[in-house]
């Protein structure tokens, strides 16, 4: 099996940084500036401002959830998307756009239902699905659209 890395931004200087998944737990420092690097194990909530910082132009591979407040299976399905964030923390940078403050994002990707999920690699999308899934399912379905 090959090693796995993670992508992480260095909090203080805006640094990319490849990180083994391994050393993870032994606080890794950023290349750059040398500060100490820290990863989110919950979702990240962006905006139309931050998008294309969070997602079109990381190196790797991002979730994204299209959500509203008032959409019962977005917030049924909400704890399994924090636990795939957190149980895949800096593998998989997981984000959550809330489509009633982001109207033009979800526009611009035809988002017709919710939650509709997204995975990018490499800023671009490379596949996507609309419904509240059970995770099992989910997990099969980010899996083998990773491969």
């Amino acid at each position: 099996m090959t090693p796995r890395n993670v992508m992480l931004r260095c909090d203080h200087c805006g640094a990319i940084n490849r990180v083994p998944a391994e050393r993870l737990r032994e606080h890794p420092k950023c290349g750059k500036c040398k500060s100490h690097l820290n990863y989110s194990k919950r979702p990240i909530d962006v905006s139309t401002t931050d998008f294309a910082r969070e997602v079109l132009s990381w190196p790797g591979d991002v979730l994204v959830e299209f959500w509203a407040s008032w959409c019962g299976h977005c917030r049924g399905i909400a704890p399994v998307v924090d636990e795939i964030a957190h149980d895949r923390a800096g593998i998989l940078k997981v984000v959550k756009i809330n489509i009633d403050n982001e109207q033009n994002l979800a526009a611009s990707y035809d988002i017709r239902a919710t939650p509709t999920f997204m995975i990018f690699r490499n800023g671009k999308r490379i596949s996507d699905i609309a419904g509240a899934l059970p995770k099992a399912q989910l997990e099969a379905w980010i899996d083998s659209s990773l491969v």
